[in-house]
């Protein structure tokens, strides 16, 4: 099965350094053993969008395929299939899936957003104490329905990959720094031509104030700058505001990608 979607695409990126990737027949299959409660790093790709039937099946085979789980933790299924196909998802969503979608925004230059924050300070994430910092302030951002007792484990994991990432050369964390304080970070990582970013977040205490756009408008260019690389990606929520502060940057809406998920707790 070879993956078409760009997002789909990019998010092979961290797979490869973090996990495993294997392809069979009609679906793509994600693995991060060192990270079991990572829901984005353990799912299943598949080249159909579901039909009715489906639930059963898929389930079973998250089950075979994640044998690691001795009882379900969570389910993430995602398709990659030509043009704009939900699926048949009803079954799903009776049996307590969630629906969502995302798009893939994608640009080859930056310019600057229309409100810049001239009083923070964006530079690389380096020390100790600033991953630290990374951590409670995704933490601080995360959407209320993800916190349960699997969250920080999962949560120290990812960015201590993230960390490993930055110091093989393959990107960097960002931060937004008001004075010392932490208020904005997002990752930026590549393989070729193609940076895909990363977990975009501002303090909830600071949000409106232009910190967003400016992070991620200064981020990008210093990636087009340094990594060498064409393109900048991005997935986002195409309902929720940060799209649109993304697209003030100079993203491009490319495509859309659904997925269905369910977790415990």
């Amino acid at each position: 099965m070879k993956i078409k979607s760009l997002g789909r695409q990019t998010d092979l990126i961290f797979s490869e350094f973090s996990g495993t990737i294997d392809t069979r027949d009609n679906y793509t299959l994600i693995k991060t053993p060192s990270n079991p409660g990572y829901h984005w790093g353990n799912y299943i790709i598949f080249d159909h969008a579901p039909k009715a039937g489906d639930l059963d099946k898929w389930k079973a085979l998250f089950d075979k395929e994640f044998d690691w789980y001795s009882n379900p933790h969570h389910y993430v299924f995602t398709w990659d299939t030509e043009g704009d196909d939900k699926g048949d998802i009803q079954e799903f969503l009776d049996a307590g899936f969630e629906f969502d979608s995302a798009v893939v925004l994608t640009t080859e230059t930056i310019k600057a957003p229309p409100h810049i924050n001239q009083d923070i300070e964006v530079r690389k994430i380096e020390s100790g104490d600033e991953w630290d910092s990374v951590i409670h302030l995704q933490t601080l951002c995360a959407d209320p329905k993800y916190l349960n007792e699997y969250y920080e484990p999962f949560k120290r994991e990812q960015i201590s990959q993230y960390r490993k990432m930055t110091d093989a050369n393959r990107g960097n964390w960002f931060g937004a720094f008001l004075g010392k304080e932490l208020v904005g970070d997002l990752g930026i990582f590549y393989k070729g031509g193609i940076a895909r970013y990363q977990n975009v977040g501002t303090h909830p205490k600071y949000r409106r104030q232009g910190i967003c756009g400016t992070l991620v408008a200064e981020a990008g260019r210093r990636a087009l700058q340094e990594y060498g690389v064409q393109y900048l990606v991005m997935e986002a929520d195409p309902e929720y505001h940060a799209a649109r502060i993304y697209e003030s940057v100079g993203f491009k809406r490319k495509e859309v990608n659904y997925s269905l998920s369910w977790w415990k707790g």
